[in-house]
């Protein structure tokens, strides 16, 4: 962003947001109202600058100043961070100090502005021309509660130096972890994907996956190996170093969690779109090469996720919408809802008795904008399983190990949405089977209602 753009942008800000901190009050019984512990003072070591590091920072060491911080997004998704350092002049009145900068790892970099020879209720100058550069900032976090501030100036008052900071208030209802969940759209689609790793020179006979996933505050990165030589491992995103594991009977793994979970890195990074590689003390062992996790944005196209050409509202027809996907219009079937309604049918898959123990469930839902399918399953060993509709094979589930045991799911969508299979067939009064190879393990009679 250029010097002159900066500028406006600064001028914008100042002029709005001059009596924020103020207004709120700092000191006395206001800090004790507005203190807020976020993640419960927990560091994470890695951690990054997300945009739940907005909110006011208290100078501990000093007497009612601080920053007000915020990082925003722009329109191209990139993401910057305006900062509003309230401090005093020498004069002993109220003195402001308005940055704006980069997110970089654990670390806001920041160029300083002051604005001088503005009075009260003034009128907006075209072009700003009182707020000037004066010089930079640095705000470093250790955790997501504390940290320092450093700052060097051109101008005599200021000057040079550091201070302490520690969080005082947030944007009501987030939470603070470092990790990558913490930038999640509120709009977004999640799903999972899965990757292969496969040797990346001669000699080599072992097997990789990579699996990503995310959902509501919440994204996973995990990567397992098999065959390759007992020792130790390197893994590389995107050409960095991203954590080291140890290879045991063949067997090793790696995961990452955002927010932060016992037995798992913080996931700091983004591995999506990225090449993947597992290096040894003599290089590149494995690797995705051009095969990488999708980078799609996530987001519903609207408000809703819904388009023209598919839409399920009754009002577009004799009952039955239009836009329904290849799937058809299905004698006797509700194929359409009015608008505001839906229809809601589930089941629980039986036990074929092969796999004791074993448990799923299927769901079909419709509202006026799209119609979804889903399958899952539980208490099976980790590993794929065939999900067939009506005597045709409609996808694979895969099952892995979460916390809490062994889960997949598959879901399906009309229109299809990131991490969904486009719902293409009718499942309604259809035999659902999941098989593992040619063996049925679970199935139901999806009812019609």
């Amino acid at each position: 962003m250029k010097c002159k753009h900066d500028r406006t942008v600064t001028g914008v800000f100042f002029r709005h947001l001059l009596g924020i901190a103020l207004a709120l009050g700092l000191g006395g019984a206001s800090q004790d109202i507005l203190a807020h512990e976020v993640g419960s003072g927990v560091t994470f070591d890695g951690m990054i600058v997300t945009r739940h590091f907005t909110g006011l920072w208290d100078q501990v060491d000093q007497e009612s100043q601080g920053i007000a911080l915020q990082v925003v997004e722009q329109a191209d998704d990139s993401r910057r961070a305006v900062a509003y350092w309230y401090t005093y002049g020498e004069d002993r009145k109220t003195a402001w100090f308005v940055a704006i900068g980069d997110l970089t790892d654990n670390r806001i970099e920041l160029e300083l502005f002051d604005s001088v020879d503005v009075g009260f209720m003034q009128s907006a100058r075209p072009g700003n021309d009182s707020v000037q550069s004066i010089g930079t900032m640095t705000m470093s976090f250790e955790s997501c509660t504390s940290g320092s501030v450093t700052f060097n100036t051109s101008n005599p008052e200021v000057g040079s130096g550091s201070f302490r900071i520690e969080r005082l208030a947030e944007i009501m209802n987030t939470h603070c972890s470092g990790g990558i969940s913490d930038d999640m759209h509120a709009d977004m689609m999640y799903g999972q994907q899965r990757i292969e790793l496969t040797p990346a020179r001669n000699g080599i006979s072992g097997i990789s996956y990579a699996r990503y996933e995310d959902f509501p505050g919440h994204s996973e990165f995990e990567l397992n190996v098999d065959g390759l030589v007992d020792g130790d491992y390197h893994l590389f995103v995107g050409g960095q170093h991203r954590g080291d594991f140890v290879v045991h009977q063949g067997h090793g793994a790696l995961e990452f969690a955002s927010p932060g979970e016992d037995g798992r890195m913080l996931l700091n990074f983004d591995p999506r779109g990225m090449q993947i590689e597992i290096h040894d003390a003599s290089g590149a062992v494995l690797s995705s090469f051009n095969n990488t996790l999708s980078t799609n944005d996530h987001h519903y196209g609207g408000r809703h996720g819904n388009d023209d050409d598919h839409n399920y509202d009754c009002q577009y027809g004799s009952g039955y919408g239009h836009g329904m996907g290849g799937m058809g219009h299905m004698g006797g079937m509700h194929n359409c809802v009015d608008d505001g309604d839906y229809i809601d049918v589930q089941a629980s898959l039986q036990n074929t008795g092969l796999l004791p123990g074993a448990s799923g469930r299927a769901e079909w839902d419709m509202n006026s904008h799209r119609v979804e399918f889903s399958v899952e399953i539980e208490n099976v060993p980790a590993g794929l399983y065939t999900l067939n509709v009506g005597g045709q094979d409609v996808g694979t589930i895969e099952a892995f190990q979460m916390h809490f045991g062994v889960y997949g799911h598959i879901t399906f969508r009309d229109p299809e949405a990131y991490g969904m299979r486009h719902l293409d067939f009718e499942p309604r009064s259809e035999m659902v089977r999941v098989l593992k190879g040619d063996s049925i393990i679970l199935e139901v009679e999806f009812p019609l209602e």
